[in-house]
């Protein structure tokens, strides 16, 4: 199959800025959407005859007619406006999308005593719920860490009636067989909440206790077993803390040098970017794509995706941004 011929033409008229590529198909629907430091540059990657780029580029580029792009005046702003692009239009041949599709979410039961629920597409469901977290495994991880801490049932029974494994393990209280644990078992339900939201309940100190005991017993293997929860655990909280913050909060980022752009997010929106020259981009100017509008309200998974897609940028960038929350009302002058 050959390139169209067109997209050579595209190539060439793209600038060496900043900015977000579409490949579109003959319908002029994009096929793959991409943000770059260089649009020029990386959009000629994609055209040169390079059989050892992936099968999934390589059938994108074949199928493509044509190229538009959008330039924009930060990386990061490339960064939130393909976000947003892939979510309007969904291409097919972006992997971020499919990813997005296939995110979980957890929810506490109703029930007696509460378990944990996963859920595919929280759109309608009107209790709280917790993510986005990227696939079953990591829950997984999650419900180990509630049990072997915290006591928190893993099994999946609504109504239990009986003993099982894990109490005999001294990993769940038991509520469905010990009464006196019902109590307690409350508690333990209000800690998984706050774990969830990124509160630590006890749980780095009391790894932290094995952890010492281990040492003085020399079991280092197991030692080192419990460092590895230690380590998931305070990665959890921090990233947990932050996607929350950012959906009720303002979080102004501002760069460590003065030619380092700056921006203002209040609730998950951007809200301000000042540029490397002092100039203040608004909402309404150039940044109409990154309003709350386009997050739907019966899908908090939106707004969640975003808060760690802006996470991930400043763990990326963390030696050239600082950043902290603010009240509302906050401005960057």
């Amino acid at each position: 199959m050959e390139i169209s011929p067109k997209l050579y033409l595209d190539q060439k008229g793209l600038p060496k800025t900043s900015g977000v590529y579409l490949f579109l198909d003959a319908r002029e629907y994009p096929l793959y959407i991409g943000k770059s430091v260089n649009l020029r540059n990386r959009v000629a990657s994609y055209l040169r005859d390079d059989s050892g780029q992936e099968e999934r580029i390589q059938r994108m580029v074949h199928e493509a007619k044509s190229l538009r792009h959008v330039v924009t005046e930060t990386e990061l702003l490339a960064l939130l406006l393909e976000d947003s692009l892939i979510k309007k239009y969904l291409p097919v041949y972006n992997i971020r999308q499919k990813q997005f599709r296939d995110y979980r979410y957890l929810q506490l039961s109703e029930d007696a005593y509460p378990r944990l629920i996963t859920l595919d597409d929280p759109s309608h469901i009107q209790t709280k719920i917790y993510g986005p977290f990227r696939d079953r495994f990591f829950i997984q991880r999650l419900q180990e860490i509630f049990s072997r801490y915290l006591g928190f049932r893993s099994c999946s029974d609504p109504h239990p009636e009986k003993s099982c494994i894990e109490l005999d393990m001294g990993q769940c209280l038991g509520p469905c067989v010990l009464p006196e644990v019902v109590d307690a078992y409350s508690s333990v339900c209000e800690q998984v909440s706050k774990f969830l939201e990124g509160e630590d309940p006890g749980v780095i100190s009391s790894i932290e206790e094995r952890i010492r005991i281990c040492i003085q017993e020399t079991r280092f293997e197991q030692a080192q077993r419990l460092r590895d929860d230690l380590i998931f655990c305070d990665a959890f909280f921090n990233r947990q803390r932050f996607n929350h913050r950012f959906r009720v909060e303002h979080l102004k980022i501002e760069g460590r040098r003065e030619d380092v752009p700056g921006y203002l997010f209040e609730n998950g929106a951007l809200k301000e970017v000042i540029l490397r020259d002092g100039r203040i981009c608004k909402v309404g100017e150039q940044l109409d794509l990154f309003d709350l509008s386009l997050v739907k309200e019966d899908e908090p998974r939106f707004l969640l995706d975003r808060a760690n897609l802006v996470y991930n940028w400043l763990k990326k960038n963390e030696g050239g941004v600082k950043c902290e929350f603010q009240e509302l009302g906050a401005s960057l002058r």
